[in-house]
């Protein structure tokens, strides 16, 4: 039941992220979308697109494992829809030119789309803010948030090439969060169940500044990332060879 839970809180996460984006879209396509609008809607369009695309995979995946063999089998539809969500995260774009094209937007928008990210994420707080059953909840991705702010206001000084080593964290602290919002103001209804926005709020809602606490995007980090992947390699070359060249 808690794999099953966790699989239905993705699937709502992804489903609010995915209408709001539907929301913002029609607001742009019928002349009625403010400036804050029109910045969200280019920031929120390659995010949205790479976390629900990666997640689709993760939660297919988990419900055909779910299936034990049976899931396996082709006969029961279960690998033809894995086979289906693992394009995703292909066509819509690959999650790491998605969150390149995370970066571009906030470059060529000059950070406007930050601002209107963070303005309109906590507009979303406040609302739900009077709900007393909803203050852990909100007070988790307040607090996410605001790392979040701190990691972007910093980033101006760091390293050229900072930002773009985070891309991919960024893109999902940028998913998460916003989600989270999302959860707390459905959840702020009359009526609406609150469980959903505490169960995501289990997670880390914000990877990259959990990682940027770690050093990960320092300047060194590429140099200990190539080190990573090719040492192995490195290791069996070099073993192969000493093989061929010690006399027998």
């Amino acid at each position: 039941m808690q794999t099953l839970a966790r699989m239905e809180v993705e699937t709502r996460g992804a489903f609010l992220l995915v209408m709001d984006v539907c929301r913002l879209l029609g607001r742009e396509e019928t002349g009625i979308a403010t400036e804050l609008d029109s910045h969200l809607l280019r920031l929120l369009t390659p995010v949205v697109k790479l976390y629900t695309g990666k997640q689709a995979v993760a939660v297919v995946s988990e419900g055909l494992e779910s299936f034990g063999g049976q899931g396996y089998i082709e006969d029961t539809g279960l690998p033809g829809l894995l086979r289906d969500a693992q394009v995703l995260s292909i066509w819509e774009g690959t999650t790491n030119v998605l969150s390149l094209d995370v970066l571009r937007c906030v470059a060529r928008s000059s950070g406007m789309v930050f601002h209107a990210y963070f303005s309109h994420v906590k507009s979303l707080l406040e609302g739900a803010s009077g709900v007393t059953v909803l203050t852990p909840a909100v007070k988790a991705i307040h607090s996410a948030l605001s790392r979040l702010e701190l990691l972007v206001q910093s980033s101006v000084t760091k390293e050229p090439n900072y930002l773009e080593l985070a891309a991919r964290d960024l893109a999902y602290s940028l998913a998460r969060i916003y989600a989270g919002a999302l959860f707390v103001d459905h959840a702020s209804w009359e009526g609406a169940s609150p469980a959903d926005a505490y169960a995501w709020c289990e997670q880390d809602l914000c990877p990259v500044a959990t990682n940027h606490e770690r050093g990960w995007y320092d300047s060194g980090s590429l140099h200990d990332n190539a080190a990573l992947v090719y040492q192995q390699t490195h290791s069996t070359t070099k073993r192969l060879q000493n093989n061929f060249t010690e006399p027998s």
